[in-house]
């Protein structure tokens, strides 16, 4: 069985790094970071990191881990972008990069970003 640590968004980089620096040493598979813009709870407020940009900056201190978002939303990410982000990050990882995507459940965040909802079956047609 292989094991792998999912990190909250809403950390600090430097905490973040640690965990995935320790994460590595001790042995894991991978690291998992989600792809919100939005906290899922707690304080709508509250500054999080980008996925991308975070799962970018892990691939290229953290030598030995798979690294995967849990999951990018169809509803706000273009699929030819998603791509090439994934991509460059994968290029970075050195081929490391999982990329998990989703049909979105998170309303809050689409209505606080002005991105359409949609219905359930309209967000997994369009996934």
């Amino acid at each position: 069985m292989k094991l792998s640590i999912f990190l909250p968004s809403s950390y600090p980089w430097a905490d973040l790094l640690r965990v995935a620096e320790h994460t590595e040493r001790s042995g894991w598979e991978g690291v998992w970071f989600p792809d919100h813009f939005m906290p899922t709870e707690g304080e709508p407020s509250w500054p999080i990191l980008e996925c991308w940009a975070t799962l970018a900056g892990f691939a290229a201190v953290v030598p030995r881990v798979r690294l995967g978002a849990l999951v990018c939303g169809n509803t706000y990410r273009h699929p030819a972008v998603l791509a090439n982000t994934a991509v460059a990050a994968d290029h970075v990882s050195g081929g490391r990069v999982v990329l998990g995507i989703g049909a979105g459940w998170q309303e809050n965040e689409h209505a606080a970003y002005g991105i359409h909802f949609g219905s359930t079956g309209a967000r997994l047609d369009r996934l």
